[in-house]
């Protein structure tokens, strides 16, 4: 292997300190041997990793692109020390939860202050992900459970449906439409509308709802986040058509939410390993997470 694991280690501290002094302080080594292993690494490697300027070391793009690669490496290392960690405690002592962005501002925090509530001792782990990460993230045990608006398809994994969710039309209270009841694809013409870019799927389902509803939308905005799309509404740039979850209004103040004439549902979904045990604390997350699927259903979630 040309680039070994110390040279990671170096070349990773260089490029989060910026000098060769910063990275000998981070891993208590000497400055000089710092400049020795880099200037063998690049030399090694065939690559120019970094420019000296004065006391700096400035990363070329080659560096840039490194560096995301390497950080995947160091992730997959913490991944290990904790599942060592548990091992030497032979319970569970932490929790690894990933979910669809959009649900990652409401529903899992939601869940998450629940579960802490009854588990206080218990450390967990939370981010979001794209639904094509998660397969990957699963099986490499990087998480132990996700929870994704959208299905997916894999041998080795268990997908269940725990409840639905709604796309609705966000907007600030002062707009033209707030007072609706609900809206219709007819109400949107003429008025600006954000959406969800169709590179990411979950633009792409909304945009297929629409057009099996007949309208042809084209949006004023296009985000890559479903809250985005609510951050541009609460500045009075249109309507946002997103998800429910991530509409909420107790994170949005000053905007109504309102559903569409035509319910737009999606399924929300649990999804984890098919063929390994589940832990005491993952068992637990789950029937946390389906009393809050009937809170919500029940319209008491986040009172």
């Amino acid at each position: 292997m040309k680039f070994k694991l110390r040279q990671m280690e170096v070349f990773r501290a260089v490029m989060l300190t910026g000098t060769a002094s910063g990275a000998a302080r981070m891993l208590y080594v000497s400055q000089p041997a710092i400049s020795r292993l880099l200037t063998h690494t690049e030399t090694s490697i065939g690559v120019k990793l970094f420019e000296r300027v004065g006391r700096k070391l400035v990363p070329t793009d080659s560096a840039v692109a490194l560096f995301e690669e390497v950080q995947h490496v160091y992730d997959a290392a913490l991944g290990v020390d904790r599942f060592v960690e548990n091992l030497a405690n032979q319970s569970a002592i932490e929790l690894s939860v990933s979910c669809s962005p959009a649900l990652g501002l409401s529903l899992l925090p939601r869940a998450i202050e629940m579960f802490h509530r009854r588990n206080p001792k218990l450390r967990i782990h939370f981010y979001t992900t794209l639904t094509i990460d998660v397969p990957n993230e699963l099986l490499s045990k990087k998480t132990d459970l996700a929870v994704t608006l959208l299905p997916l398809n894999n041998p080795n994994l268990t997908v269940e449906t725990i409840g639905t969710g709604r796309i609705v039309a966000a907007m600030m209270g002062d707009h033209p439409l707030a007072s609706r009841n609900s809206i219709s694809a007819e109400d949107l013409a003429g008025h600006a509308v954000i959406l969800p870019a169709p590179k990411i799927a979950f633009g792409r389902f909304i945009r297929a709802a629409l057009e099996g509803m007949g309208a042809d939308i084209t949006p004023a905005f296009e985000v890559p986040r479903a809250e985005l799309a609510c951050a541009l509404a609460r500045r009075s740039l249109g309507i946002a058509l997103t998800d429910e979850f991530v509409a909420s209004p107790d994170i949005w103040p000053g905007m109504v939410v309102k559903p569409f004439a035509q319910p737009i549902t999606y399924d929300i979904n649990l999804i984890y390993p098919k063929y390994s045990a589940r832990s005491k604390a993952a068992e637990g997350f789950i029937q946390v997470l389906r009393e809050c699927m009937q809170l919500h259903e029940a319209g008491k979630l986040f009172v």
